[in-house]
């Protein structure tokens, strides 16, 4: 039996396999100009013996180098060295660069790209991350101006727990901003930020609409259908989330493969009835896929079904054989 080829397989392993062993191995950033000049001396035998092994050592060593590159020397880490590690009394300067997430005591969680931040009488431009909480009412592309106290993101309490601290610090999110009362934080001009994913929230705001209109007195039943229709779980109480969890189905309120399938099938459903060709149907539906994981939050559950299934119909557009499931 003659198994399909499968291009790049082995290069992205080597690609995953050099990125695991920078994030165990880091390099120093004073020895960054010598790991650079090993690796162009490494990089020539290549383009003269061109072999599968040096291609492979070339790939993993190019991404070794650059994941530290990448994660050795941030404007997070900088500010974090600023900071220090004691709370500090801060005024920030910035916007606000995801959905904020409101909790029942009111508070706003969302992150803070800073354009400039005020402690000790100094004021210093960065373009660092924060982990914001206000009790206002940001939205997402807003520019702030926040009083608050900076510190350390909490570390997780207990063993197998969730890591925020980690999981942030992989996106250079290294302080987080607490800002106590609402007149602390000052809108400073609304409507910044990426249009496209401002279309999205502003969609998910009307779909969310549609599906709970006739709700009014059911906000368990509105929370329910927001979380399992378009991944707004940080709305659904305790109490509907247990039996999900007992059974084994909390999956459910993950916006991933199943979503978008279903969104995918009834996509291809209506471009054969507008009798558009396979290959038109492609170019119809990837780009409604992307931004319908934009309109459930950019999970990583969503973007990796919404990026697969685009590569699957990306099949039918190139007139290439596709291999489904």
């Amino acid at each position: 039996m003659n198994t399909p080829r499968q291009p790049f397989v082995g290069l992205a392993l080597v690609a995953v396999l050099g990125i695991t062993v920078a994030d165990f191995f880091p390099i120093a950033v004073s020895h960054w100009w010598t790991v650079a000049i090993v690796f162009a001396l490494l990089a020539i035998p290549l383009f003269v013996w061109p072999t599968l092994g040096s291609t492979y050592l070339f790939i993993g060593a190019g991404f070794f180098v650059l994941h530290n590159f990448r994660t050795g020397d941030t404007t997070g880490l900088q500010l974090a060295i600023d900071l220090s590690e004691r709370p500090r009394v801060v005024n920030a300067v910035g916007f606000v660069t995801s959905e904020p997430k409101v909790a029942p005591n009111e508070f706003a969680t969302f992150l803070f790209k800073l354009e400039s931040i005020e402690f000790e009488g100094k004021t210093r431009p960065s373009h660092a991350a924060l982990l914001a909480r206000w009790r206002g009412s940001p939205e997402f592309g807003d520019e702030l101006k926040l009083f608050g106290i900076a510190e350390p993101i909490a570390p997780r309490r207990n063993p197998g727990e969730f890591d925020m601290r980690s999981y942030l610090a992989r996106q250079d999110v290294r302080r987080s901003l607490f800002v106590r009362y609402p007149e602390d934080g000052v809108l400073l001009k609304r409507g910044a930020g990426n249009p496209i994913l401002r279309a999205a929230q502003k969609s998910r705001a009307w779909m969310q609409t549609a599906i709970c209109r006739g709700l009014d007195d059911s906000p368990d039943v509105q929370n329910f259908l927001s979380g399992i229709v378009l991944g707004l779980r940080h709305q659904t109480t305790e109490d509907i989330e247990e039996p999900f969890q007992q059974t084994g189905t909390l999956h459910l309120f993950a916006v991933a493969g199943l979503h978008v399938g279903i969104v995918a099938r009834l996509l291809w459903i209506l471009a054969m009835m507008a009798r558009l060709s396979r290959k038109w149907a492609t170019a119809f539906i990837i780009p409604l896929l992307l931004f319908y994981a934009a309109v459930t939050g950019l999970h990583v559950s969503s973007i990796r079904a919404a990026v697969m299934s685009s590569i699957l119909l990306g099949g039918f557009f190139f007139e290439r054989k596709v291999f489904a499931l």
